[in-house]
């Protein structure tokens, strides 16, 4: 380490490393073994932080940027890293990363492993040595990384480290699709996913969302897969599902009146739509017992 630097020992820093023992443990536990952290913390305002691994780390390594700037260098590839972003690193991969030197950074990480990596990185579409990814929420805190760190530094039972586990899960999922949309994208995405909440009862084309969120039809279908997992047709109908789950449950309306009030005059078309979503006919979940 490079002197006037450091790894660690920052005030109000929080650092949790679980032992040897309980990693190997958790390695093979029927449920952590999927998913298990091994390493989290929260360093507040790390003025001079730098840390080189020249062989990797044993785990991936994920850090949030809260506040602040900092860099990282995942094997040739040099990144600078602001707020609202987060860097994810690939296990046994070479690297370094640390603060700005004008501006440290304030960062929340974790270390993990399990058999769930490889799908998280194409889930995250990141390149196999790792890379940056912005975050979905305008506040990166809300990504409740910290919640991993915390769960861990009550105890390491098993219960707090499938919390832990599970408050990891959580934030990999929000950043999930973040890495290809642009800022201003996504919120015209969230704008129109939330305009389709609130009217079911239409029947819409590809043309006309794409219309609202001022992008060409293709560019929007992109975009808009990215950032829910869906087209937008698909994505559209399953609200409707969603919504006439909700009738179903909670009136006494006929399908018929249903498929009407979610812009179906067909209700035997609206019931083969409801069969390839839910499984079953409308009549038939009614039946279900539920709760």
């Amino acid at each position: 380490m490079t002197q006037g630097f450091r790894k660690e020992g920052f005030k109000h820093q929080e650092l949790v490393v679980l032992p040897g023992p309980i990693q190997e443990a958790a390695r093979r536990h029927p449920v952590l073994k999927s998913l298990y952290v091994t390493d989290a913390g929260f360093f507040p305002e790390a003025v001079a932080h730098r840390m080189e691994r020249k062989r990797g780390a044993p785990g991936a390594v994920l850090i949030v940027c809260l506040a602040g700037r900092g860099w990282a260098k995942i094997g040739a590839t040099s990144l600078s890293v602001r707020a609202g972003q987060a860097v994810l690193i690939a296990p046994d991969q070479p690297h370094s990363y640390g603060a700005d030197l004008s501006d440290a950074w304030t960062i929340v990480w974790a270390h993990f492993s399990g058999t769930e990596l490889i799908f998280w990185w194409r889930i995250l579409a990141l390149p196999e040595a790792g890379g940056i990814i912005r975050t979905r929420c305008r506040a990166p805190e809300l990504l409740e990384l910290g919640r991993v760190h915390e769960q861990l530094a009550a105890g390491y039972d098993e219960p707090r480290q499938i919390a832990a586990a599970a408050a990891l899960r959580w934030s990999l999922a929000q950043l999930s699709g973040a890495a290809e949309a642009a800022e201003g994208e996504r919120d015209e995405m969230e704008a129109v996913a939330t305009w389709m909440q609130e009217h079911v009862s239409q029947r819409v084309t590809v043309m006309t969302l794409a219309r609202r969120a001022g992008l060409s039809p293709a560019h929007f279908s992109l975009c808009f897969k990215q950032h829910t997992g869906f087209a937008p047709i698909d994505y559209f109908l399953r609200v409707k599902i969603r919504r006439a789950c909700g009738m179903l449950d909670g009136t006494p309306w006929t399908v018929e009146r249903i498929a009407r009030e979610l812009g179906y005059e067909d209700a035997f078309y609206f019931s083969r739509l409801f069969r390839s979503i839910m499984g079953s006919s409308p009549k038939a979940y009614r039946k279900k017992a539920k709760g």
